[in-house]
């Protein structure tokens, strides 16, 4: 019996192991490094606060420098502003001498209980006693009001693993044909994640309910933006350029979600791209449609839209680019070919000349 011949071991294969091992090393540090940059030890750095108290208690308010302070006029004003996400909590100074905190642990519950935290400090300051109200509470299934995160994340994954999947299995974009199938299977497999994950958090888990088809629709325009742009910097600048972006999507992108910590309580460095990642966005969308009614949603949209719009569009320059090369290099060939036979048909054609000897 014939045994089978074993792979042989060469210098090169040695090479690309170790290199193997040493990129994926260095893939695991840097997700524990960002997830770890960003949760281990959350920091308020910036809280607003709808106020509606005396003047002196606003003033003192003021000079915290983590509280960003919006003056209003009255207890349903302050309430208003925190539904309408134009501040994360509201304090509220009754004629009674009674202090009301409302906050929202839709928005977060790291950011709830910051807010909290911060406003039972002022009233025992003031010598005041405070009650607190959640205005946006989580739901049952989910009271730590992590699983849109989850959600996420997780799609924005799967959507990134998707479009370099089918980049390798359909090859590249080389014609609108290709690049309409494409754009018809991310389609198709975007709305698939969405549907999938929808029935499992709403009618499965029961931790998002109630809005069933916009949060359908979020969660397929985060795995849009996400697999069009990976397959949009594939078709304009390489694998490489996609592997790229994709790793800044999940090691910067998932820990700037402003998830299990809210943005306020992120470092500058990941608060600054929460809004601009699709993460980030798409968080943002889900909690505005299930706990705020909406408000405030056009800012994710519109970054969503963009970040699938971009992938897009640079895979039909690229598309277009490389059909114009075929065309000019066909016609410069062709011309080519052309001179070609034209010198050849001259020179049997020419007349022999006679040698002496004739």
């Amino acid at each position: 019996m014939a045994k089978h011949a074993s792979p042989e071991v060469t210098p090169d294969g040695i090479r690309n192991i170790v290199l193997a091992m040493m990129a994926l090393t260095v893939f695991v540090v840097a997700m524990i490094a960002s997830y770890a940059g960003a949760f281990a030890k959350p920091t308020l750095h910036h809280l607003t606060v709808a106020v509606a108290a005396p003047e002196k208690v606003v003033d003192a308010i003021r000079k915290q420098d983590a509280l960003a302070v919006n003056e209003v006029g009255d207890d349903a004003a302050a309430r208003q502003q925190v539904l309408e996400r134009k501040a994360d909590s509201a304090f509220v100074i009754a004629p009674t001498g009674d202090m009301k905190i409302y906050v929202a642990g839709g928005g977060g519950r790291s950011v709830a209980t910051a807010a909290e935290t911060v406003g039972r400090e002022i009233s025992a300051r003031a010598g005041l006693t405070a009650a607190v109200e959640d205005i946006a509470p989580t739901s049952a299934a989910d009271p730590s009001g992590t699983v849109e995160f989850y959600a996420i994340i997780f799609i924005s994954i799967g959507a990134s693993l998707g479009a370099t999947a089918f980049g390798y299995i359909m090859g590249k974009v080389r014609k609108p044909v290709r690049f309409l199938l494409r754009t018809l299977t991310l389609t198709g497999y975007s709305a698939l994640l969405a549907g999938v994950v929808t029935v499992y958090v709403d009618a499965m888990l029961g931790a998002l309910p109630g809005h069933t088809w916009t949060v359908f629709g979020a969660l397929w325009l985060d795995a849009m933006a996400v697999a069009g742009a990976v397959t949009g910097v594939a078709a304009a600048f390489g694998t490489v350029a996609s592997m790229l972006l994709t790793l800044f999507l999940v090691v910067v992108g998932n820990a700037a979600a402003a998830g299990p910590v809210g943005r306020p309580l992120l470092s500058g460095f990941y608060s600054t791209f929460s809004m601009i990642v699709p993460q980030g966005s798409g968080v943002a969308l889900l909690r505005s449609i299930e706990y705020f009614g909406g408000n405030v949603a056009q800012t994710a949209l519109v970054t969503l839209t963009i970040w699938g719009a971009s992938g897009c569009l640079l895979a039909v320059l690229a598309t277009a680019s490389r059909l114009n090369y075929r065309a000019l290099y066909e016609r410069f060939a062709g011309r080519c070919t052309a001179h070609a036979r034209s010198e050849m048909d001259r020179a049997l054609l020419r007349p022999r000349l006679l040698s002496p000897a004739d």
